[in-house]
Formats: C-alpha cells, structure tokens, sequence
C-alpha cells in the first residue's frame, strides 16, 4: 500500500523540460527584431550587431536539423535557409522582419507551442521582478542605463524605445526571458515560475506602449482580439491587420490584458477553438499523434476550465461539447477520414460559438457564482462526504472510537496538501490539464481498488460461522494498527482527489467573478459545506442505528457502490489525458455515478458489479450453511 501511495506522489510531481523548438524559435524572434539596427538600405551601420546577426543564422540553420518531424518541418527548414542567405546579403530589414514572423508561426503551428499564460499575468508582480533582477542593466525606467549597463557588450535593451517595440512579440520576450540570450549577459531565468516569466515579459513589453496607447478600448474592438494574437503578434503585425487601431489595441492590452482572461470571449475557449483547428489542420497533413495531442490540450488546458461556469448556465450545451471532444479524440486514434474530423471540428467550433455568446463578454453575474460555486463543492465534495461518513460510522459502531483519529490524521493531511496545492498553483507553477487528470485517476483507480476490498472484507463477516469468528475473535484484535492506518490512506485519497481538482476549479471561478460576485462565491462555499456536514451526520445518525451485522452487509454493498463509481471516474480521467481510448457507446450519462457513455469505462464497471454480485451470493450461500449447522 505504501508504495503504490509512494508512486502516486511521484507520478503528479513528474515536469517535463522545454522543447529545443523554442529556443530556435527565440533565435529567430530576435534576428527579427534586432536585424534593422545591423543594417540600413543594404549597408551594415553596425559591425558588432550584424556579426551578432550573421552568427544567429547560421546558427539556426545547424540547430534547425534537430527538429523533431512536423507536418511543415521542411518549411520550416527552407525559411531558415532563407533568412541566412537575407542576411548574407544584406537585405532590407522588412524583409527580415516579415520572414522571421512568417517562421515564427511555423513553429507555434507545427509544433503545438504553448504561447498564452494560463491566467491573466500579475502587472505588479511583473514590476517587482523587474526592479529586483532586471534593473541593475536594463535601467529602473527600461531605457537600458542601468548601473552596469556601461560594462557589458552589447549594451542592455532599451525597452522604451518605440520602434523595437513595435517589432517584438510578448512571446518571443518571454522566451527571452526564459532560456537567456546566447552571446550576451542576458542569463536564463528558467528558475522562476512560469507565471512569474510571463508577468516580467508583460511588463517590459508594456514599457513602451504607454507612448503609443490612446484611451480605452470598447468592449466590442477588445473582443476583436485573442489572447493568442496579443502575445505572439508585434504591434506592426496588428496594425497591418486592423489599422492604426490594431497597434492602439495592443498597446492598451498589454497595460492592461485583464479583459482578455476575465472576460471578452473567454480566454479558455478561444485556447481550445484555437488547438482544436490546429488539431484538424495536423491531421489533414498526415500527422495523427500530433493531431490527437492537440484535442487533449484543446480539453484539458481550455474547456474543461469553463465547465462549471458553462454548466451554472447551460449543462446541456456543457455536456454536448464534452462528449463531441471525447468523440473527437476517439475518431483521430482510429484513423477516420479526413472529411469527417474536418466535419466533427466544424461541429464541435460552432458549439463553442454558443459557449462563448452564453458565458458572454462580461464578469459571472452574482448569480451565477453563487450557483457555480455552490455546484463545484457539492459535486466534489459528495464522494468524500460519502466516504469518510461511512469508515466513521463503522469505526463507531464497532466501538473503536479510537480510531476515528485515524480518519483525522488523514482527512487533516489531505486539507494541509490541499492548501499547498493553493498555494503552489497560484504562486509557484500552473498544474497543467494532464498532470490534474492524471492526479484524477491515479487517486480514483487507488481508492476503488481499496474500497472494494473493504466491501468484501465488510461483507464477508455477515455470514453465520464468520460473524461469530469475527465477534469471538475480538473486534479489537481484527482492526488492527495496520489496518487503521489503511482507513486513514484511504481518506487521505479520497479527500484529496477531490480537493485537488476543487481548488483548480475555484481559481478559476474566482478570476472570472467580479468584487461583488466573489463575494457569492464565498457564500455558495459556506452553504455546500454545510449541506455537505448534514449529510455526514445523517449517514452517522441513521446508519449506526442499524444492528450490527446489519450494518455491516449495507457498508459492505455501499462500499461496493462506490468503488464502482470512483473506478468509472477513474477510467474517464485517464481518457481526458489520451492513455485510454474512448469507444462511444449509446448510454445514459450519470456524472454523480460515474458513468459514462463508453465502452471501456462501462466495461470495467460491469466487472466490478459481476464480482461484487458473486460475492454477496457466495457469502450468502455461506450464510446459509453456517445457520443450518
């Protein structure tokens, strides 16, 4: 038990490190960027500078043959090709600038690049960074004229200056920021969280536009923009798009980009409209597992974030576009044809259309927190409640009071790692959609495993001749320390599994209400907490009651229930993440029972209840027996 429990907490701290494209893609952003001040009408204005631009290029051009396959690998490699000869020859800086974008879009594409924070970066947070561990070079102002400026060669960027601003995409200071700059003093921040790294890329990105933002935007001209467009597109790029507007826009968002992750569209479904197009386009050009990547992290990392405010307002939408992504993923892994992915991701975007009139361009209405945040920990909380009333009703009937400190030991340490997953995701690292669904279903398949076996090991002192070894045998010698500490194992699983996906959902919900709908927030907590508590204490009340062989045939079947749905949530989880495929059947979707309408999470649930039933008519039998003789 322990190490399976061991291996769990090692598997949800598994990170995965940064793929080579980025830094490529880095190289190339600069080149971009910095080309105009190397050369100027054919000539080189500055030796040291177009040095600098020579070796990147070339240096791409090396680095570019480690590129893992891509559906556009081969485009990539021609452009970068390209954008050495342009630099050879001295071309003019437009076209360098135009080439590097075009390249830059390549990689996001190809590759699947996460470009977007996962939460509206912190400004403040930003600018304490930036005091902390940039100015020293780059100047408290930006200007590039601090303190140890004059000693380093090439000199700090001066981030105030208008025209590299307008040259230079969020993303690619991020990457910047990120893994450093090769050939400058520029060191690599990878340390700081990711947040962090985007809250310092906002900030330095934003030094400028201050001199190029005129005024607040309309709702309407905000929600003309993703949150995508903002962080890989320069300015120029928006200006050519939309006009002067364009480049206004962007300078006001990236002071203030708060709207883009509160409200406009949703931030969340355009994320996943944007990776489930990418996805098609994936499989058009032949590439299954890359377009199969994507659909998970259109799910995971985008519309499973606005599920529960979807729900508050529409469950039936909610539901329709979950089961047509499940189905979606099902039909990439059993290599369908292209005319119907491209139909089902037609579908599927025109669904998240209605998602996003339904969530509409504002904050959650009072309303609407309330009731969704009523609905999380209800829907959450319920199996735990479940579970812990009933190890404690036993315990008590059993009278061994005593170890219901077991149950706190392990209902405590679930709340203590529950605040520190709080903490840690907030301020530390973002959880991504496939370590919180992995987490999901490595607890839930853990806790039906352990819940089955206490039903048959419940069930099986109800018989006659083992009802009277178990009585004769001392209630007290049968549970022992070892076994107290198992009840304890499983109540830690099965309050953190749900803790841990709570408290993701909650952060969600909280950066999506305003001041007074936060507020409601807090009031729909306090009053699903206490529906929570009376249900607990008429689990306890009621069920004791009953006598006590009695007692234990009904735990046993109740724990025989709930292993069956923890197994069937279990199994779906595991499907979200892409480790299970997904065969649709046609069936009744019960959330509350875990059941769901596939093959192989029906599958599994019909063995569990086939075994289970075996096993009520066996000791039934043997019931039976013991009371004759």
């Amino acid at each position: 038990m322990k190490a399976i429990f061991m291996g769990l907490l090692l598997l949800v701290g598994i990170a995965q490190g940064a793929e080579p494209v980025q830094r490529i893609q880095q190289m190339v952003d600069y080149l971009g960027v910095d080309y105009h001040g190397a050369v100027s009408g054919g000539q080189v204005v500055n030796a040291s500078e177009y040095e600098e631009m020579l070796d990147f290029s070339r240096t791409l051009v090396t680095l570019a043959k480690e590129l893992p396959d891509a559906p556009n690998r081969d485009d990539i490699l021609t452009g970068l090709s390209q954008l050495k000869a342009l630099v050879e020859q001295h071309a003019d800086a437009a076209q360098v600038s135009a080439l590097a974008s075009e390249l830059r879009q390549r990689l996001i594409s190809g590759y699947g690049l996460s470009v977007v924070p996962a939460k509206v970066p912190d400004l403040q947070r930003g600018t304490a960074l930036y005091a902390e561990n940039c100015a020293a070079c780059h100047g408290a102002e930006g200007r590039g004229d601090g303190p140890m400026a004059a000693t380093l060669t090439p000199r700090p960027t001066d981030f105030t200056d208008v025209e590299r601003y307008r040259e230079r995409t969020l993303y690619g200071l991020y990457s910047t920021i990120t893994h450093g700059l090769d050939g400058t003093a520029m060191p690599s921040w990878s340390r700081l969280p990711e947040a962090d790294r985007w809250a310092l890329a906002f900030h330095v990105g934003g030094l400028a536009a201050a001199k190029v933002a005129k005024g607040e935007p309309t709702p309407e001209q905000i929600q003309a923009i993703t949150p995508e467009a903002l962080t890989t597109r320069t300015p120029v790029e928006m200006e050519r798009q939309m006009g002067a507007e364009g480049g206004r826009l962007v300078a006001w968002l990236r002071q203030h980009p708060d709207p883009l992750w509160h409200g406009g569209k949703g931030a969340a479904v355009d994320f996943a409209s944007t990776k489930l197009e990418e996805s098609r386009q994936a499989y058009l050009a032949g590439d299954a597992k890359k377009a199969h990547e994507l659909a998970v992290t259109a799910y995971l990392e985008g519309f499973e974030l606005v599920e529960s405010n979807l729900d508050a307002m529409n469950p039936e939408l909610r539901r329709n576009i979950e089961s047509r992504m499940t189905q979606y993923r099902g039909m990439l892994k059993k290599d369908r044809p292209k005319q119907e992915i491209s139909q089902q991701v037609d579908q599927l975007q025109a669904m998240l259309q209605q998602a996003r009139e339904q969530l509409g361009s504002n904050l959650l209405s009072p309303g609407a927190a309330f009731t969704t945040s009523l609905v999380i920990l209800l829907r959450e909380g319920l199996e735990a409640i479940l579970v812990l009333a009933a190890l404690a009703a036993f315990l008590i009937k059993t009278e061994r009071r005593d170890g219901l400190r077991y149950l706190y030991y392990g209902t405590g340490a679930a709340f203590v790692l529950g605040a520190v997953t709080w903490f840690v995701s907030s301020e530390l690292v973002e959880i991504g959609g496939a370590g919180r669904e992995m987490t999901e279903a490595l607890a839930a398949l853990f806790a039906a495993a352990m819940l089955f076996y206490v039903g048959f090991w419940l069930h099986s002192k109800t018989s006659a001749a083992q009802w009277r070894v178990f009585i004769h045998g001392n209630v007290q010698k049968a549970l022992s320390k070892e076994t107290l500490w198992g009840l304890s194992v499983l109540a830690f699983i099965a309050v953190y599994r749900e803790i841990f996906e709570t408290v993701l959902f909650y952060q969600a919900l909280w950066l999506q209400t305003g001041a007074q709908g936060q507020g409601l927030i807090v009031t729909g907590l306090a009053v699903a907490t206490g529906a929570l508590m009376l249900l607990a204490w008429l689990i306890l009340r009621f069920s004791t009651r009953l006598p006590l062989r009695q007692f234990f045939a009904v735990t046993g079947v109740f724990m025989f229930v709930l292993a069956v749905i923890f197994a069937g949530k279990g199994i779906a989880a595991l499907q979200e993440v892409g480790l299970l495929s997904s065969q649709h059947v046609n069936f009744p979707r019960i959330d509350l029972l875990g059941v769901y309408p596939n093959l192989e999470g029906l599958s599994v649930q019909l063995i569990l209840i086939v075994i289970a039933v075996f096993l009520l008519l066996r000791n039934g039998r043997n019931g039976s027996k013991g009371a004759g003789a």
